[in-house]
């Protein structure tokens, strides 16, 4: 973050809500509508912010000018109770950080740690390729967990599922890995290098590549990827003040013709033939098989260069940038193309 002392900002696993790091705290927004929740002064700076679902569990490191906490320390703090849960001291600086029900996820420049929620036991030390930016993806459904990482500057990540003991290594670029998404249920991992011109989607189930998407011809740092809860649309930020949103309808075509497992289903789906190409052919993004994986289904035009972005089932999609902007507007999943804006609100004035 760049403007008026916010230092980070990320979304909750269900999207509802916004918790962004500042000089002096954090703050708590519902997304859509934007509105702030409350404020949280604890008279110093919040560098990385986790909200563990819709939950009053947050993971908090130190930043900014005057940090709170110290680099190498990660702080799981009850927001009821007003305390500190826990503390963890790492040996170097956190990346990173990400919170499921079971599990608290550490990254550092060379190491992962993995901690267990219920006792805060150590489960697993994982060594990494160097990893200045904490790139890491990690699904949102509460029930599993599947994680990826990059493991070399060839390109290679890996993928663990934890619920299945299984891992997997998958050869996604030529270059070193500047970010990795994994859908809701653990299905689909989509990366992107340090190039920023593609986006490349894999199954999780037997790491067999799916599809290719452009996102331009010029370098770019792409540094979000998101999906929908039912993984209908991709959505991609990068520093070249678009949002860029793909159809996924390409991509479930090619998931059923590989017999790999299904992703969950909207609920009146459910019952459905598993491998039937007629599950997805209602969809919102098979609306749009025809379109061209060079080319992006809608796009968002942001004025500033960094941003995060989430995708809702009822088609909404918001932006938020390091500047503190929000951006609401609404996917045609039947024409896609320039989406106009509804509403362009600013979290620097709802925080004050």
């Amino acid at each position: 973050m760049q403007n008026d002392g916010l230092l980070y900002l990320s979304l909750n696993q269900d999207q509802s809500c916004l918790v962004v790091g500042t000089e002096t705290g954090f703050r708590l927004y519902d997304t859509i509508p934007l509105k702030l929740r409350y404020q949280r002064i604890l008279n110093g700076g919040i560098g990385i912010i986790e909200m563990m679902y819709k939950t009053n569990i947050f993971g908090l490191v130190g930043g900014g000018k005057n940090p709170k906490y110290t680099p190498n320390k990660v702080i799981l703090w009850d927001d009821y109770q007003t305390k500190v849960l826990n503390e963890f001291k790492l040996t170097s600086s956190v990346k990173n950080l990400k919170l499921k029900k079971d599990r608290i996820i550490i990254v550092c420049e060379q190491r992962i740690y993995v901690y267990n929620m219920e006792k805060y036991k150590l489960i697993e030390t994982i060594e990494t390729y160097r990893n200045d930016i904490g790139c890491i993806g990690l699904n949102t459904d509460p029930n599993s967990t599947v994680m990826g990482y990059p493991i070399s500057p060839e390109g290679f990540i890996k993928v663990k599922f934890y619920e299945k003991s299984q891992e997997l290594d998958i050869n996604a670029h030529n270059s070193l890995i500047n970010c990795i998404s994994i859908n809701s249920d653990g299905s689909l991992v989509a990366t992107a290098s340090n190039n920023g011109h593609i986006i490349r989607l894999f199954c999780i189930s037997n790491g067999q590549f799916i599809e290719e998407f452009r996102r331009g011809k010029d370098k770019a740092t792409i540094n979000n990827i998101s999906f929908d809860e039912f993984s209908n649309y991709m959505g991609v930020c990068s520093d070249k003040g678009v949002v860029h949103i793909f159809s996924m309808g390409s991509v479930w075509n090619k998931v059923v013709e590989l017999g790999a497992e299904r992703t969950k289903l909207p609920p009146n789906k459910e019952e459905l033939p598993k491998n039937d190409i007629s599950v997805f052919k209602n969809w919102p993004g098979f609306l749009n098989m025809g379109a061209s994986a060079d080319k992006s289904f809608a796009k968002i035009k942001i004025e500033e260069q960094q941003a995060i972005c989430a995708i809702y089932s009822n088609n909404d999609v918001i932006a938020i940038t390091s500047t503190g902007k929000y951006y609401l507007a609404k996917i045609d999943p039947k024409k896609g193309g320039a989406l106009a804006v509804i509403k362009n609100d600013d979290l620097n004035m709802k925080g004050k």
